[in-house]
Protein backbone atom coordinates (compact mmCIF):
# COMPACT_ATOMS: atom_id res chain seq x y z
CA UNK A 1 0.00 0.00 0.00
CA UNK A 2 1.45 3.70 -1.11
CA UNK A 3 0.04 6.38 0.52
CA UNK A 4 1.13 9.70 -0.93
CA UNK A 5 0.69 13.48 0.70
CA UNK A 6 0.43 16.64 -0.70
CA UNK A 7 2.02 18.96 1.16
CA UNK A 8 1.26 22.40 1.11
CA UNK A 9 1.41 23.64 4.42
CA UNK A 10 -2.17 24.65 4.39
CA UNK A 11 -5.84 23.46 4.52
CA UNK A 12 -6.19 25.76 1.10
CA UNK A 13 -9.43 24.17 0.23
CA UNK A 14 -10.81 25.49 3.55
CA UNK A 15 -9.80 28.78 2.26
CA UNK A 16 -6.76 29.01 4.39
CA UNK A 17 -7.06 27.78 7.46
CA UNK A 18 -3.96 26.98 9.60
CA UNK A 19 -2.66 22.81 9.21
CA UNK A 20 -0.51 20.87 11.30
CA UNK A 21 2.20 21.71 8.91
CA UNK A 22 2.57 25.32 8.74
CA UNK A 23 5.45 26.75 9.42
CA UNK A 24 5.22 28.82 12.67
CA UNK A 25 4.54 32.72 12.17
CA UNK A 26 2.96 32.18 8.94
CA UNK A 27 -0.72 33.94 7.82
CA UNK A 28 -3.59 32.03 8.18
CA UNK A 29 -6.94 32.73 8.62
CA UNK A 30 -7.72 30.94 11.85
CA UNK A 31 -3.81 32.40 12.63
CA UNK A 32 -4.56 35.79 11.95
CA UNK A 33 -1.35 36.76 14.33
CA UNK A 34 0.50 34.35 13.05
CA UNK A 35 0.85 30.12 13.62
CA UNK A 36 2.12 29.64 16.94
CA UNK A 37 1.84 25.46 17.20
CA UNK A 38 4.75 23.56 16.08
CA UNK A 39 4.69 21.70 13.14
CA UNK A 40 4.25 18.32 11.99
CA UNK A 41 6.42 15.93 9.99
CA UNK A 42 4.27 13.37 8.50
CA UNK A 43 7.36 11.45 7.62
CA UNK A 44 8.91 10.92 11.13
CA UNK A 45 5.24 9.87 12.18
CA UNK A 46 4.89 7.42 9.13
CA UNK A 47 8.73 6.22 10.40
CA UNK A 48 6.78 5.57 13.57
CA UNK A 49 4.21 3.90 12.67
CA UNK A 50 5.99 1.11 11.31
CA UNK A 51 6.01 2.51 7.45
CA UNK A 52 9.17 0.12 5.56
CA UNK A 53 9.35 2.89 2.98
CA UNK A 54 9.38 6.82 3.40
CA UNK A 55 10.29 9.52 1.10
CA UNK A 56 9.57 13.19 0.51
CA UNK A 57 10.66 14.82 -2.33
CA UNK A 58 9.31 18.39 -4.22
CA UNK A 59 7.31 19.27 -7.21
CA UNK A 60 10.07 21.69 -7.84
CA UNK A 61 12.35 18.13 -9.01
CA UNK A 62 9.46 16.20 -10.63
CA UNK A 63 11.95 13.59 -12.19
CA UNK A 64 12.81 13.07 -8.45
CA UNK A 65 9.52 12.73 -7.45
CA UNK A 66 8.32 10.37 -10.19
CA UNK A 67 11.29 8.34 -9.26
CA UNK A 68 10.45 8.02 -5.50
CA UNK A 69 6.61 7.61 -6.16
CA UNK A 70 7.66 4.33 -8.46
CA UNK A 71 9.72 2.84 -6.13
CA UNK A 72 7.29 3.65 -3.24
CA UNK A 73 4.18 1.86 -5.67
CA UNK A 74 6.92 -1.15 -6.30
CA UNK A 75 7.87 -1.49 -2.59
CA UNK A 76 6.54 -4.22 -0.86
CA UNK A 77 5.34 -3.02 2.63
CA UNK A 78 3.73 -0.05 3.32
CA UNK A 79 4.93 3.17 1.58
CA UNK A 80 4.10 6.56 2.34
CA UNK A 81 5.25 9.55 -0.28
CA UNK A 82 5.37 13.30 0.69
CA UNK A 83 5.19 15.50 -2.59
CA UNK A 84 5.90 19.14 -1.28
CA UNK A 85 4.22 21.43 -3.34
CA UNK A 86 3.10 25.24 -3.35
CA UNK A 87 -0.10 26.87 -2.82
CA UNK A 88 0.81 30.12 -4.09
CA UNK A 89 -2.42 31.51 -3.43
CA UNK A 90 -3.93 30.74 0.26
CA UNK A 91 0.03 30.09 1.73
CA UNK A 92 2.36 32.21 -0.50
CA UNK A 93 -0.02 35.59 -0.89
CA UNK A 94 -0.63 35.92 2.25
CA UNK A 95 2.79 35.06 3.26
CA UNK A 96 4.13 37.61 1.49
CA UNK A 97 4.98 35.60 -1.61
CA UNK A 98 3.46 37.16 -4.55
CA UNK A 99 3.91 34.99 -7.17
CA UNK A 100 4.00 30.69 -7.89
CA UNK A 101 7.80 30.97 -8.30
CA UNK A 102 8.15 32.95 -4.95
CA UNK A 103 6.69 30.47 -3.74
CA UNK A 104 8.49 27.48 -4.83
CA UNK A 105 11.51 29.21 -4.63
CA UNK A 106 10.56 28.90 -0.87
CA UNK A 107 10.47 25.33 -1.08
CA UNK A 108 13.12 24.93 -2.62
CA UNK A 109 15.25 27.28 -0.01
CA UNK A 110 13.54 24.76 3.01
CA UNK A 111 14.54 21.27 1.18
CA UNK A 112 17.95 20.17 0.39
CA UNK A 113 18.71 16.40 -0.04
CA UNK A 114 18.70 13.79 2.81
CA UNK A 115 23.09 13.11 2.35
CA UNK A 116 23.48 16.93 2.96
CA UNK A 117 20.74 17.62 5.43
CA UNK A 118 22.81 14.41 7.19
CA UNK A 119 25.89 16.53 7.60
CA UNK A 120 24.41 19.32 9.34
CA UNK A 121 24.90 20.19 12.50
CA UNK A 122 21.85 19.24 14.67
CA UNK A 123 21.01 22.64 15.40
CA UNK A 124 21.05 23.87 11.58
CA UNK A 125 18.83 20.73 10.40
CA UNK A 126 15.28 22.12 12.20
CA UNK A 127 14.21 24.37 9.69
CA UNK A 128 15.08 21.93 6.64
CA UNK A 129 13.15 18.75 5.26
CA UNK A 130 15.67 16.07 3.88
CA UNK A 131 14.60 14.81 0.43
CA UNK A 132 14.80 11.62 -1.17
CA UNK A 133 14.18 8.45 0.42
CA UNK A 134 14.27 8.77 4.02
CA UNK A 135 13.79 5.43 5.18
CA UNK A 136 13.51 1.80 3.01
CA UNK A 137 13.70 -2.06 4.66
CA UNK A 138 12.53 -5.31 4.06
CA UNK A 139 10.38 -6.40 6.73
CA UNK A 140 7.95 -9.22 6.73
CA UNK A 141 4.46 -7.54 5.09
CA UNK A 142 1.68 -7.42 7.42
CA UNK A 143 -1.15 -9.50 5.17
CA UNK A 144 1.81 -12.51 4.65
CA UNK A 145 2.14 -12.15 8.72
CA UNK A 146 -1.59 -12.26 8.99
CA UNK A 147 -1.79 -15.14 7.03
CA UNK A 148 0.65 -17.32 9.56
CA UNK A 149 -1.99 -16.32 11.90
CA UNK A 150 -4.51 -18.09 10.53
CA UNK A 151 -2.05 -21.03 10.03
CA UNK A 152 -2.10 -21.26 13.88
CA UNK A 153 -5.48 -21.00 14.51
CA UNK A 154 -6.04 -23.62 11.42
CA UNK A 155 -3.64 -26.30 13.77
CA UNK A 156 -1.02 -25.72 10.27
CA UNK A 157 1.82 -24.42 12.59
CA UNK A 158 2.87 -23.65 16.11
CA UNK A 159 2.15 -20.10 17.97
CA UNK A 160 4.56 -17.70 16.42
CA UNK A 161 7.27 -16.96 18.73
CA UNK A 162 9.90 -13.85 19.20
CA UNK A 163 12.35 -15.75 17.69
CA UNK A 164 10.93 -15.23 14.33
CA UNK A 165 11.26 -11.42 14.85
CA UNK A 166 14.36 -9.23 14.50
CA UNK A 167 12.40 -6.21 16.04
CA UNK A 168 10.95 -7.52 18.88
CA UNK A 169 10.39 -4.53 21.32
Amino acid sequence: MTLIVIQNFIYGLTNSQTSPTTPRGFWTVSQKAGNIDPTFDGCKLAEASGATFVARENVISPKKLEKVIREAISHKGFSYVEAVSNCHINLGRKNKMQSAMANLDWIDSITMPKKKWDALPEEEKMNYLPTGILKQVQEPEYCEMYEEIKKVHQGKRGKITPDEFTKKI
